[in-house]
């Protein structure tokens, strides 16, 4: 059955095509983080661990999130739920050039009325294993939006000792809005370089604005800038916190409706 109507959605989840209460989503930042690349005007934390979408099971077509809750220690910051594409990780260690490991792209979809669009997406990095204190420079090279190819970025500097969990955006050249690939990544300099950046592409589900500490603020994706999107086996979500670089932690839940075949 597809999920058209909210009859459809309140059918199939008395039907038990739902996953009850919700997935449970929580993250804890346990030391103060660095905005990587430094300079990033937008302060960005991973706040929110990776939740693997599972395989289809029997007479589910698609996974679509209905809700997303977040509730936080600290203040006036917001939360973006999205579904994360791994464009690839760039490790340090070694010096330059380092190593990079190619992800996927950002796919294609059926957007606007187009079929077989290509996707693009600015690119966040993140922090998978803490930078040292000199760990030089890098540039990536990508795919823009248009589909030029072999574009690479000025020279992007590491948060010197970013902490796991530090984010930021990627200055990409002028006129681009984002990436279809990331075809290469190089790191330059330091002083025995190490750590660990991730890139990530992203489609956002939804935004949640935590107005006080402690306070909880839910976001019905169906009926709020209603995004009915279609998910399906290993997809990853994830969640970022924008606005600050604090110690906190995130508590909160996802809720998700199976789309019948």
């Amino acid at each position: 059955m597809a999920l058209r109507t909210y009859n459809n959605f309140i059918n199939a989840i008395s039907q038990g095509f739902g996953n009850g209460n919700g997935e449970p989503f929580w993250d804890e930042v346990q030391t103060l983080t660095v905005s990587t690349p430094s300079g990033s005007a937008l302060p960005i934390q991973r706040l929110g661990q990776s939740l693997v979408l599972p395989a289809l099971p029997v007479g589910v077509a698609a996974y679509i999130v209905t809700r997303f809750l977040t509730q936080t220690s600290t203040t006036l910051i917001s939360c973006m739920l999205a579904k994360l594409i791994d464009l690839g990780r760039l490790d340090f260690s070694g010096g330059a050039p380092g190593t990079f490991t190619d992800g996927s792209t950002m796919g294609t979809a059926t957007v606007l009325g187009t079929a077989s669009a290509a996707r693009f997406s600015p690119v966040i990095c993140e922090v998978t294993t803490a930078m040292n204190a000199a760990p030089g420079t890098f540039t990536i090279t990508y795919i823009d939006q248009a589909g030029n190819t072999a574009e690479t970025t000025a020279a992007l500097t590491p948060g010197a000792s970013a902490p796991v969990r530090s984010c930021g955006t990627v200055a990409l050249n002028t006129g681009d809005l984002g990436v279809r690939d990331i075809t290469a990544a190089a790191t330059s300099a330091g002083t025995t370089p190490s750590g660990i950046i991730q890139f990530w592409g992203y489609i956002p589900l939804g935004f949640t604005i935590v107005q006080g500490a402690n306070q909880g603020y839910i976001k019905n994706l169906l009926t709020t800038n209603c995004t009915a999107f279609r998910l399906g086996a290993a997809d990853v979500l994830g969640c970022f916190a924008f606005g600050s670089t604090a110690v906190k932690a995130m508590v909160g839940w996802v809720t998700i409706v199976g789309e019948e075949t």
